[in-house]
């Protein structure tokens, strides 16, 4: 079965998304199911419904799978995420300047250019194994108090 008539069997136009494709091949395979419909073309149809869009879905997933070089399809990925978490998210502290300086009257101008200082691995250490320490402490009291 060629795609043309695959499309004509759902009835849709050759630019039909897959969206498309598969609510129009949802609604004809309820319409001509035969445990819903009893007339004698609706087994036929049914399977000729079915195979259009199991052709269609082949299709679909061979034009998605064109991309076998990894690190091609990888750049392409991370190229659409950037551009579109850009649109929906912008974090900045830019952004809050002046509603900074409306709501509490801070000069916010001056904490602008300090650089970050790096965490030190001894605080890192010292936390957390304080911590562990501390749950370790609270284990064997709670323990003793029973």
């Amino acid at each position: 079965m060629n795609s043309a008539h695959c499309y004509g069997v759902l009835g849709l136009e050759k630019d039909a998304t897959f969206k498309e494709i598969k609510q129009a091949y949802r609604q004809l395979s309820l319409k001509y199911h035969p445990d819903r419909n009893r007339d004698r073309d609706a087994d036929r149809k049914f399977r000729e419904i079915t195979e259009a869009y199991q052709t269609l879905r082949i299709e679909q997933k061979k034009e998605n799978t064109k991309h076998k070089d990894a690190e091609v399809a990888h750049a392409q990925f991370w190229k659409y995420y950037d551009k579109e978490t850009a649109k929906e998210v912008k974090v900045g502290y830019g952004a809050y300047r002046e509603e900074l300086r409306r709501n509490f009257g801070v000069n916010v101008d001056q904490y602008e250019d300090r650089p970050e200082r790096p965490v030190s691995h001894k605080t890192t250490h010292m936390l957390l194994y304080g911590g562990l320490g501390a749950i370790a402490l609270w284990i064997i009291i709670s323990e003793i108090l029973k």
